[in-house]
């Protein structure tokens, strides 16, 4: 338990490092917007800063998942009740499943990442199976690489709410155990981030792999189809190995407005009190100094 909170903590002050520099990013990019040109864009190309790099064909950053230091915190579910703490509002779907006495968690993400981006994932974890019940302090191991997936996720955004999705970005089909893509920009509306849409392709080890996911994915409350024409929003489609998905409006994020609403009333009341004791210190002192100087 020790470990996993010192995870935890080293992962809640990343991200607070994470959002300190993408202003950093933003701030130098803000000319390049349109010509995806720039020193920022040219170094973030080549070399990763605090694990983001940035991909000029899409103009978008990602994260560089071989590479990435996040590999070393693997994933419990504790990071996304934690995450609107650190200005991370997204929606997810976890989809859990057992294959090759592993237990599997393929889990998605779409939303606000800060001040400055939106974007989208798609992760996959690992751990031994022992048949116990998921929970917040169950832990994941990130993927290792025989167990990466090849992954390709198409990201649309509707934004001026008239219900047209444009693409923003497209991440490329490869073997990962992470597709990340974050654009630039802020979403009118940010809980559930359903003005933004993630497709995508997930290719699975084998048939059986993608039948245990797709059996676990319906469970999650999407919608299985048998023909390309019906794959419409919440749907996926399982041919061999493949599933082709497209996710919009379905989601597990938690309400975390009850806590926060709850946490900013006690630090309200500490603060006050802080306040309180300042003042009557301050007041004590100033009565002591006045009665030094009638004396």
């Amino acid at each position: 338990m020790k470990e996993f909170l010192k995870k935890a903590t080293a992962l809640l002050l990343a991200a607070i490092a994470v959002l300190g520099f993408a202003p950093m990013v933003f701030a130098g990019s803000v000319e390049a917007k349109n010509t995806l040109t720039g020193p920022v864009h040219s170094y973030l190309e080549d070399n990763a800063i605090l694990g983001y790099k940035y991909r000029s064909d899409g103009d978008y950053y990602y994260c560089d998942s071989p590479n990435s230091w996040q590999k070393g915190f693997g994933y419990t579910r504790i990071y996304d009740l934690a995450a609107p703490y650190v200005l991370l509002e997204y929606d997810y779907a976890r989809v859990h499943f057992t294959y090759e006495n592993k237990d599997w968690l393929i889990q998605f993400w779409k939303g606000q990442y800060g001040l400055v981006f939106y974007g989208s994932e798609v992760g996959v974890y690992t751990r031994e199976h022992d048949g116990l019940e998921d929970s917040y302090s169950t832990h994941y191991d990130c993927a290792a690489k025989k167990d990466w997936l090849k992954i390709q996720t198409t990201m649309y955004h509707d934004e001026y709410g008239d219900g047209n999705y444009i693409e923003s970005l497209s991440t490329p089909y490869e073997k990962t155990w992470w597709s990340t893509g974050f654009k630039r920009g802020h979403l009118r509306k940010q809980e559930p981030a359903t003005e933004l849409r993630q497709t995508g392709t997930i290719t699975f080890k084998s048939p059986e792999m993608a039948e245990a996911f797709s059996q676990a994915f319906v469970e999650c409350g999407f919608k299985r189809v048998y023909d390309d024409e019906e794959i419409g929003l919440d749907c996926f489609k399982l041919e061999g190995s493949d599933v082709n998905y497209v996710w919009q409006n379905n989601s597990e994020a938690e309400n975390t407005m009850p806590i926060k609403a709850a946490a900013g009333t006690v630090m309200f009341l500490n603060f006050s009190m802080f306040m309180g004791i300042l003042l009557a210190l301050a007041g004590m002192m100033a009565m002591g100094f006045l009665w030094f100087l009638i004396l």
